[in-house]
């Protein structure tokens, strides 16, 4: 039975709300390529990968992260275990809402989708087209 991407992306807002860089590394495959404000950076290693989930964590602290909410904006099937998915992230802190869009792409293995590519770039949550 193929994996629901919509319920991939509800699981991995738990992660990110636990605050728990492991979890939130087991949603990547390595290789991976993460392009945000941090920089564009690759990761073959699972211990560098959760460091740069700590530093995310670390900076969603302070500004006072509650939630977040996602919208599935677009999903193009690229083969029968690729997807490119565009996701719309509303992230709630305690003054204010913060949106941006995301480009992944994402395999499945093991029935289970695992991001191998995140593009985060600044834009609505809702779809604007």
């Amino acid at each position: 039975m193929r994996a629901s991407v919509e319920a991939f992306f509800k699981k991995y807002v738990k992660a990110w709300d636990s605050f728990d860089a492991d979890s939130i590394a087991t949603f990547y495959r390595l290789p991976c390529a993460i392009s945000d404000s941090d920089g564009v950076r690759t990761y073959s290693d699972a211990a560098e990968l959760r460091k740069k989930f700590e530093k995310n964590y670390n900076d969603m602290y302070g500004f006072g992260y509650k939630s977040a909410r996602f919208n599935i904006l677009n999903q193009s099937n690229l083969s029968q275990d690729q997807v490119a998915i565009t996701v719309g992230w509303r992230i709630k802190t305690e003054t204010q809402k913060l949106e941006f869009r995301t480009l992944y792409i994402c395999h499945l293995l093991n029935d289970a989708w695992l991001i191998v590519s995140a593009n985060i770039y600044p834009e609505s949550f809702e779809d604007i087209s």
